[in-house]
Formats: C-alpha cells, structure tokens, sequence
C-alpha cells in the first residue's frame, strides 16, 4: 500500500508543474460544451420540437439553429417525412429481392387468427406504413413526453388491429381470401386514420397492405381447391368472351354485306322495272299515234329476236303448198318459219 505522506508529495507536485495550465483548460472546455448544447442542427426529413424546462417552446425546420444551453432547453429531432412501417402477423428480418421472414410467434399467431362475418377463421398478416404530419402530437398526446415512443407505436398497433379486426369481421371468408382484399384494405386505411386523428397522435397513414389472407392449415386444402375451380371458371369465361368477340364481329360484317347485296339487287330491279314501264310508255304513244305501223314494227322487232337464236332457217313462199319436199327428216327437226299464208 501506498504512504499517504507519498501520494501527498506527488499530488503536490503535479500541481505546481501544471497547476498554471489547468487554469486555462478548464474554462475552454467548459465555453466548448456551452457551444456545443447553444447550436443543433435539424436533418432534411426531420423537424426538430424545442423544450424549455421541460415544456414545448418551438418546432424547427430543417437546418442549423441556435438554442439556450442545457439544462434550459433541449431537442428532440422527429423524422417526419420518413414512411415508418409496423407489421402485424409476422416479422422481416432481411428485406430485398429474397425477402426472410422471422418464424411466427405465438403473440404473432394470435394476432394474425382473426373471425370473419360466417363464422370462419382466416389468417390474415398485414403492414400498416405511416409517416409523423405534426411533431408535436406525436410527441405529447400520446406518449406525453418525448422518450415515450414505444407507447405510440403502442397506440397505432393497438388501434389498427382494432379496425382490422372489426372489418374481418363483418365480410365473409371468401371475400377476405379471395375477391374482398383490396377493399378491405382501404377501409382499413380510412377507419385508421379517423381513430388517430381523434386521438390527436399527429400521424398519417400512407398505406395498409393485406400481406396475407389464407385459411387455418386445416382447412387450407379445402380452400386451395375452392381458388383453383374459381381461377378455372375465370379462364373459361374469358375464353367464352373471346370467342364472343371473335364471331360477333364477323356475324355482323356478313350481315351488313347481305344488305348491301339486297339493296343492290332491290334498286337494280326498280331501275329496270322502271326503264321496262318507260319503255313500253313511250311503245304505247307510238301506237296511239300510228297503231298499224307500230304493230308491223314491233312484229318484225320480235321475230328479229327470235330468229337470231335459230341456227337453220327455212324460207316458204304463200304459194308452197307441200311443206315435206322441204324438210329433211333424216336429221333432227329443223326450226321453221310460219309464213304470212300461214303454211309452216
């Protein structure tokens, strides 16, 4: 053990080597630690909420700032344009493109088993993302006092397991598996939001994400089945309606083009029906004026017709009284020509 008389001499001594150097360091350090706790400086997502003795006294942007010295005043940073997340039923231990999931607790398990509107139970896991809009309700109406954070996280969990709850149970299974996830979660959103601002908690939700919503293990097989016969009638309804698409199209192109086709022939048939009563109109003013000459005309017109689809032609005199001499039998009959007479 050391002499007393020694340890004595030797704190004597050092103070009359450094005694005078102390006086000088003593003071610098203390004017370094008073400007230290005057200046803060406030990140780009975050506001900084200044206390004095204890009470709220300011909020401040940004950037760098001045202050009264600790214990006077004192500042606590808030991210308030950070998107913090909290997620019920399960917990990420490594996000990325291969995310890994922690095992599910009991607490987790509990959480997640949730009863719907038919009596069913579903597993539903969720994210809840909000960012902080007030600094100073987030700081005082909940936790009342800045370091109670963990009491308002208490708060937002508490409330969005509440208003999940509630809306599982008032849908049916089915919809909470399959067809009802998206609405559920944006009622979700809105029934959130609505409680924490009553609470006064200065936060706002961005999103609420429906993770997972499967049945228990032992009915899980059972719904398993239920999806794959709904996705198969999907796929056949929507082959049906392709088919639909593909021939409707095509029944109505034909059916346009038989009217076209009809119109054609109907004006077609007018036109000339109407050109054959012109025709025979103008034929009967001719008669009127000149029946006689109009009746030879129109016999010679005919007859011209006639005779020009007629191969052999036979010509017989009035006077030619004997046909057969004429008519060679050993052929196939010959057309013949009915004289003004009227032998053939």
């Amino acid at each position: 053990m050391q002499d007393p008389n020694e340890m004595e001499f030797l704190i004597r001594e050092f103070v009359r080597r450094y005694g005078g150097k102390l006086a000088w360091v003593v003071p610098v350090v203390v004017v370094i630690a008073l400007l230290s706790s005057v200046f803060y400086s406030v990140e780009a997502d975050s506001e900084g909420v200044v206390l004095q003795l204890g009470s709220y006294e300011r909020t401040s942007a940004p950037g760098l700032h001045g202050k009264l010295p600790w214990p006077l005043e004192k500042v606590y940073e808030v991210p308030v344009q950070r998107v913090q997340s909290l997620e019920f039923g399960f917990s990420t231990v490594q996000p990325g493109r291969v995310t890994r999931y922690a095992a599910t607790t009991q607490e987790q398990e509990s959480v997640a088993l949730m009863l719907t509107g038919d009596l069913n139970l579903a597993h539903v896991e969720w994210i809840v993302q909000y960012r902080i809009k007030n600094a100073r309700d987030y700081l005082f109406k909940i936790g009342g006092h800045p370091e109670a954070v963990e009491a308002i996280n208490d708060t937002i969990r508490s409330v969005s397991e509440a208003v999940m709850r509630k809306l599982i149970g008032d849908v049916s299974v089915d919809e909470v598996i399959t067809i009802g996830r998206d609405k559920i979660a944006m009622d979700a959103k809105l029934a959130i939001q609505e409680m924490l601002d009553s609470f006064e908690t200065g936060v706002e939700i961005v999103t609420v994400k429906l993770q997972s919503a499967t049945p228990p293990e032992a009915v899980k097989d059972a719904f398993d089945e239920v999806n794959r016969a709904r996705q198969n009638k999907e796929r056949v309804i929507n082959e049906a309606e392709g088919e639909k698409n593909r021939m409707i199209p095509a029944a109505r192109g034909k059916r346009d083009q038989a009217i076209l086709e009809a119109e054609g022939y109907r004006d077609k048939q007018v036109k000339t029906a109407k050109g054959q009563v012109n025709a025979f109109l103008a034929q009967l003013t001719e008669y009127e004026k000149a029946p006689e000459v109009t009746r030879t005309r129109l016999y010679l017109e005919t007859m011209e017709e006639i005779m020009a689809g007629v191969d052999d032609k036979i010509v017989i005199d009035e006077s030619v009284r004997g046909l057969l001499p004429f008519l060679d039998l050993s052929s196939a009959p010959q057309p013949a020509v009915r004289g003004k007479g009227g032998a053939k």
